[in-house]
């Protein structure tokens, strides 16, 4: 080796440090190390002594006989490593709209056939609705509407379909792009949809083939301070009382036929066009002809909602009467393709027109309803589209409602200011110091479609939010307050969404029972109470945040006030209630319920109203709650227990929700009043779908 190495002209010593430094022991190492030092590059020149192996000519050197030169290196006419190749002539763009329609709509109509590739209802409406999320950020509005109205009009029967066939007009066209026009607000939401929020999950369990997702824990600390130990006191009762009147769900039907069909086989009821089709009745022989007094399944006719303030007097002093509040719901029950902005402001106006007539100087503090909208339900964040300049698309529904109370002297032009570019919602304190904050509750309704997006996100709209500043403000300033909305959060589970409910309920938790005096709602249609309760120790995880579903029972804090309904309409009678509050806690003292039974309207020459119960009386069953003590959760919950072992107290509850309707469902057995109990101490959705479903009446 040492040979070779001098044979080569290098230091042997260098050659030898080398050796040991990079551990080339084989021979085979050392030789090429020694060969390659004769080499000098690529110019193709040879040292003395170059192996045939490594010769870097850059042509072949063996015989090619005649054929043709071949190379080394990419060199000669070898082509370049980064040459293009043609691609095959695309198929798309296509070149028309309906192109591309016809195969998107093909696409759809094959996952959501049966035998398809997806396993269940539930992964082929997700997969639909990622495609039509494409479509509605990709194509034109027009497009997406036609998709819509194609896919309700197609003939699979599959569950998984049901987003786009359950529709409530005559005609999917009429949904979806005619009279109801829907299709362009579905646009909208589609555009929004994320998989990082469980967007496509909670539509489709919207449309009853996905499982809801997981209810939320929630960060309180986003909302508001932790509770200190002055909120847990209650103040002390005045003994003096002011009389507060509760009306809720009008329902004023101004196309009421008189002498129509009301038992008609279609919704809705009592219309010229209102037929039975298993009697084979109309208009011209109806089986029961609509009283203009009312019907039972039929919203109010101008008479019978006028009656309730014509009769007032019978049982009460107007006079007497410090305010009145009104949880929402004013236009009649029509289906999507009879509905329009006309028909929403006129039925708005002229109903707000009788209550100021109606109850002269006495203020009246309103909320919306989900029917107080159009398309019904609808209410979209102000922020969904990106563009803080961008007007919402109820803007016009909330500019007429907050002029016309402020027109009313009901709020002044601040608040007016507010609820024109917040959904509506005020916060207005009374002549007698109550603070009254008005929310709208289309933000936690399952059947406003604007809360499928961000789904995740509590408090999109931020309506929450200023629920909890304005808590907080009147908490500072010693201030008691009601919540006034539409929509429950609780019960039965079916109203309300999960997480926005369960956001509202630790509002309610943290503000009760020092600050709130008492939430109150509407919707059911009945007479109904719901209870908030205090968190269990153990609600609050090791990450700080809040699991709403973990209560304590044994401590409840808040009730939630149903209000009855004007409009019969569910087979339930008509009624509004009267209460004695505290003037200075704002605490409910005493309710008392009038009904009209309107299963006797057709007897009737002027509706007739009557005292249907007294609350304190009916359910104060032991006689032991104490006349000066309020009807709080405390009572109800006590209430509650008697129910567990007082069936005859379950029944009457069940005759009382309905407001004692003739058709009012049976509720003897021990299964449907755990039922009862259940809903009763659920005031959020996730509380409320955990309860019994199949026990009761419902």
């Amino acid at each position: 080796m040492r040979n070779l190495a001098v044979e080569a002209g290098l230091n042997w010593k260098i050659v030898e440090t080398a050796l040991i430094m990079f551990g080339f022991v084989s021979a085979t190492a050392v030789a090429l190390l020694l060969l390659g030092s004769e080499v000098s590059g690529h110019g193709g020149h040879r040292r003395r002594g170059t192996p045939p192996a490594l010769n870097p000519k850059l042509t072949n050197t063996e015989p090619t006989h005649g054929g043709p030169t071949l190379y080394y290196n990419g060199s000669g006419p070898v082509p370049p490593e980064n040459e293009l190749s043609p691609v095959p002539a695309p198929f798309t763009p296509y070149t028309s709209a309906m192109s591309i329609e016809d195969n998107i709509y093909n696409e759809i109509v094959a996952i959501l056939a049966s035998g398809s590739a997806f396993n269940t209802s539930c992964q082929q409406c997700i997969a639909a609705t990622e495609i039509m999320h494409i479509v509605a950020i990709t194509q034109p509005v027009s497009n997406f509407v036609d998709l819509l109205v194609r896919l309700c009009n197609s003939t699979t029967k599959d569950p998984a379909a049901s987003e786009f066939t359950s529709i409530y007009s005559q005609t999917c066209f009429n949904e979806f792009s005619g009279i109801g026009d829907v299709g362009p607000y579905w646009a909208q939401l589609f555009a929004k949809f994320q998989f990082a929020t469980g967007d496509y999950q909670a539509w489709c369990s919207y449309n009853g083939v996905c499982d809801l997702p997981p209810v939320i824990e929630i960060d309180e600390s986003k909302y508001f301070s932790p509770k200190p130990k002055s909120a847990n006191v209650v103040p002390a009762p005045s003994g003096k009382t002011i009389n507060v009147l509760h009306l809720s769900d009008w329902h004023l039907d101004p196309r009421y036929d008189i002498g129509s069909e009301a038992n008609c086989s279609q919704y809705l009821c009592c219309r010229p066009q209102s037929t039975n089709t298993k009697l084979h009745t109309t208009v011209s022989n109806a089986s029961v002809p609509a009283s203009r007094f009312g019907s039972l399944y039929c919203d109010a006719p101008p008479d019978l909602a006028l009656s309730a303030f014509d009769t007032m007097p019978q049982f009460f002093n107007m006079s007497d009467i410090a305010f009145a509040i009104f949880t929402g719901d004013i236009v009649s029950h029509d289906n999507d393709d009879q509905l329009s902005r006309a028909y929403i402001e006129y039925e708005e106006t002229v109903t707000y027109q009788t209550f100021k007539a109606q109850m002269g100087k006495v203020p009246v503090y309103p909320t919306l309803g989900n029917h107080d909208s159009l398309p019904e339900a609808f209410n979209s964040q102000n922020d969904i589209s990106g563009n803080a300049s961008t007007p919402n698309l109820l803007a016009w529904n909330y500019e007429l409602l907050s002029s016309m109370w402020q027109t009313d002297g009901w709020i002044n032009s601040t608040e007016a200011s507010y609820a024109s570019t917040h959904y509506g919602g005020y916060a207005h304190t009374t002549a007698q110091g109550l603070r009254i904050i008005s929310i709208n509750s289309d933000f936690w309704y399952s059947s406003n479609i604007f809360n499928y997006w961000n789904f995740t996100n509590p408090d999109q709209s931020g309506v929450l939010t200023f629920l909890a500043n304005e808590l907080t403000a009147a908490e500072a300033a010693g201030q008691r307050a009601w919540i006034i909305c539409h929509v429950l959060s609780g019960y039965d589970g079916s109203n309300g969404l999960p997480n926005p409910t369960a956001l509202l309920y630790s509002i309610v938790n943290r503000f009760s029972p020092t600050t709130i005096a008492g939430v109150f709602f509407g919707h059911t249609h009945e007479d109904q109470i719901q209870l908030f309760y205090s968190y269990s120790l153990s609600s609050v995880g090791k990450n700080g945040l809040r699991n709403t579903t973990d209560v304590n029972y044994n401590e409840p804090l808040t009730v939630g006030f149903i209000g009855p309904s004007i409009t019969p309409l569910t087979g339930n009678n008509a009624g509004y209630q009267l209460y004695e509050v505290d003037e200075k806690t704002f605490e409910i003292m005493n309710i008392q319920t009038y009904i009209a039974n309107v299963s006797e309207s057709l007897t009737w020459t002027t509706p007739v109203w009557k005292e249907e119960y007294d609350t304190r009386s009916t359910y104060n069953v032991n006689h032991t709650w104490p006349a000066t003590s309020p009807l709080n959760a405390t009572f109800f919950n006590d209430v509650t227990y008697s129910m567990l072992s007082n069936q005859s107290l379950v029944e009457e509850y069940n005759l009382l929700e309905t407001k004692s309707a003739l058709g009012t469902k049976n509720c003897s057995s021990k299964a449907c009043g755990e039922q009862k109990v259940c809903y009763i101490r659920s005031g959020s959705a996730a509380l409320g779908l955990a309860c019994p479903q199949d026990s009761g009446p419902f």
